[in-house]
């Protein structure tokens, strides 16, 4: 299951899975949830970090002109509450690469996180029966920063990076830093995998700032669109990510925060 995500295995099967591969996926599935008790154990005070107490305001969010334009572009073509999650992606991800102490570059895991989706969106979507949408997507999110003239070792850094996120284990020491923090920071956003590694109040910094105003619905409707059955989407519909959209803890800190979701 190592080279699932990877560059190498998405330029070889456009994200299709092997009936083997479909079936490892299970045990990802098992390490997560694993990762989750002891999570649960640490915000216990019994063993591990504590949940990470972090201010908001002190996040980096990148205003290079690359990152600027990768805004706006997902801003463009992206429901608003598909564009939200995109950049809450980035701001989770930051606060659990800081709590598992990663050093990582803020630019491209930014660039990264806002593009990780595109391939939900016209056209791109249209390709889902076809190929998996996170490579689809990390196709396009390569051929923009190429053309912003990025190098190409992070031009596929950048391809990798979207490619490993429908992951349920993505671990740095595999990977490398973004890799990680993107999967991290887009499971929390869509089903509260890795809540408890950060305090309430964080949490509910976030949202105040970041809030996920109709992303539920919306989500779930892109986890509901038919994609091939041998995708890694369709694997995570089957195991019931839209029902975990729907209980994730994260939509109590917006109805705390904001009275809606």
């Amino acid at each position: 299951m190592s080279t699932v995500g990877t560059a190498s295995w998405a330029y070889k099967s456009d994200g299709i899975l092997t009936w083997g591969q479909y079936l490892g996926l299970h045990k990802q599935l098992v390490t997560l949830q694993l990762k989750e008790a002891g999570a649960w154990l640490a915000a216990k005070g019994i063993i591990g970090k504590k949940p990470l107490q972090f201010d908001v305001d002190e996040i980096v969010i990148p205003d290079s002109a690359i990152a600027r334009k990768a805004d706006e572009l997902v801003r463009d073509v992206s429901s608003a509450p598909l564009h939200s999650h995109c950049v809450r992606t980035y701001v989770w991800g930051y606060l659990l690469g800081k709590h598992a102490g990663l050093k990582f570059d803020p630019e491209l895991f930014y660039v990264s996180s806002v593009l990780h989706d595109l391939g939900l969106v016209e056209p791109h979507i249209q390709k889902a029966m076809c190929a998996c949408f996170a490579v689809t997507g990390a196709k396009q999110a390569r051929e923009f920063v190429r053309g912003e003239g990025w190098s190409e070792e992070k031009c596929e850094r950048v391809f990798e990076t979207i490619s490993l996120h429908l992951n349920l284990d993505v671990r740095a020491k595999d990977h490398f830093a973004e890799a990680q923090m993107l999967a991290h920071g887009a499971h929390l956003d869509v089903v509260g995998a890795h809540y408890r590694r950060l305090s309430p109040r964080t949490i509910d910094s976030v949202i105040k700032r970041f809030p996920r105003d109709g992303f539920v619905a919306d989500i779930q409707d892109h986890i509901e669109t038919p994609h091939n059955p041998l995708t890694r989407a369709t694997m995570l519909g089957r195991v019931g990510f839209s029902k975990l959209a729907n209980k994730n803890p994260l939509n109590d800190h917006q109805m705390k925060c904001h009275g809606h979701l």
